[in-house]
């Protein structure tokens, strides 16, 4: 019979053991990242696919952020009806949105189906919205414009992840931070 101490021991030691074994770049990740139903790439390169782990973890949260930010400067934008959200959008974002419907449209063949303006505007476009329309449309729902300087620090740190790089756990925590922040004062 095990008793306690040797239980605990016994625990401490199998989780030390995982841990030294998920750092360690030649072992295989133990998700697996296929490419086919026989190809795992975890096998192959499993320092890559554990690095790619890691930055999944940030760019999920830059995910949602950003597609909820999407979604609340469309219904602020939206929600008076004399005139419509496209035409309240500044005039250099809106003509970088054209540019990328021309390119969606010679990108057709790709199965990546309708999209509209909203969805096209990136994150740094959708704050430039959320600045422009500051007063007559965000203000009284934001209150703080700080919100809007914060959401613009981690910026940098969605491209560095959208241009395959990876970041530490103390900026994926900043991103964490904002969007508390964030969702503390305008609720998803």
């Amino acid at each position: 019979m095990i008793n306690d101490e040797r239980l605990a021991l016994f625990v401490l030691l199998g989780q030390s053991a995982g841990k030294a074994i998920s750092v360690t770049p030649e072992i295989a990740h133990s998700e697996p990242l296929t490419i086919s139903e026989t190809y795992d790439l975890s096998a192959s390169i499993p320092e890559a696919v554990k690095e790619a782990n890691s930055a999944a973890v940030g760019f999920r949260l830059f995910y949602v952020f950003e597609n909820y930010l999407r979604q609340f400067v469309f219904e602020v934008l939206s929600a008076e009806a004399e005139e419509t959200w496209w035409d309240k959008i500044p005039t250099d974002v809106k003509d970088e949105v054209e540019k990328l419907e021309e390119r969606e449209e010679q990108k057709a063949w790709m199965s990546v189906g309708a999209r509209d303006k909203s969805a096209l505007m990136t994150y740094p476009q959708l704050l430039r919205v959320i600045e422009h329309c500051w007063k007559d449309n965000f203000e009284d729902i934001v209150r703080d414009k700080a919100l809007l300087q914060e959401a613009r620090h981690i910026a940098h740190l969605r491209n560095t992840l959208c241009h395959m790089s990876n970041i530490t756990e103390e900026e994926v925590d900043r991103i964490r931070q904002i969007m508390r922040d964030w969702f503390r004062v305008v609720a998803p």
